[in-house]
């Protein structure tokens, strides 16, 4: 057997990949261990309410009044849809920040229960592959939306957000407590 370039590459990326794929685990095993523990003392801070203005950011009933306003033009309906596009993003950025700090407060407490409480890191984990999925769909719409082609209800992740926020709020020891 003739050893070529191609079946050298064909034996080789595969045990690359393996050895990519290993220091990317440590990488985030070693972040995780850095990571400073989570203090519960911010838990009443989360509210779903500072949310509610993404479900009416993006509805086109704004955007049509401006259109049948004297002196509208598309410039400025196009620039009412780039900065509400914006504003929209933001709001997007401290919900999926705040999800991501729920999530690691909620492991937190499983961690450190006296009990084994793997429902809560099953249930975390089917939350946050939602969220995953939900984010994806929001940011693509999102984009269709930046050139008038559509608008994508953020209800779901908002709704993901409050169930872990009232589990989180629900398993959390006493505030006045020492940080987790």
């Amino acid at each position: 057997m003739t050893l070529t370039l191609a079946t050298l590459i064909i034996f080789l990326a595969p045990a690359l990949l393996i050895v990519a794929v290993y220091f990317l685990v440590r990488q985030q095993i070693s972040a995780l261990r850095r990571r400073p523990p989570v203090r519960l003392d911010w838990t009443p801070e989360l509210s779903v309410d500072r949310y509610r203005p993404m479900y009416r950011l993006l509805a086109d009933d704004d955007i049509r009044f401006l259109s049948t306003q004297p002196g509208a033009t598309p410039a400025l309906v196009k620039r009412l849809r780039r900065q509400r596009y914006q504003v929209f993003r933001g709001y997007l950025r401290g919900l999926q920040c705040d999800f991501r700090q729920a999530c690691d407060a909620l492991l937190q407490l499983a961690m450190h229960s006296q009990t084994d409480r793997g429902d809560i890191i099953r249930a975390l984990f089917v939350s946050q592959m939602k969220f995953s999925i939900g984010m994806f769909r929001v940011r693509c719409r999102l984009l269709l939306y930046r050139w008038n082609m559509g608008q994508e209800s953020v209800a779901t992740l908002v709704d993901l957000f409050e169930s872990l926020q009232l589990e989180l709020l629900a398993l959390a020891p006493a505030l006045d407590g020492p940080s987790v």
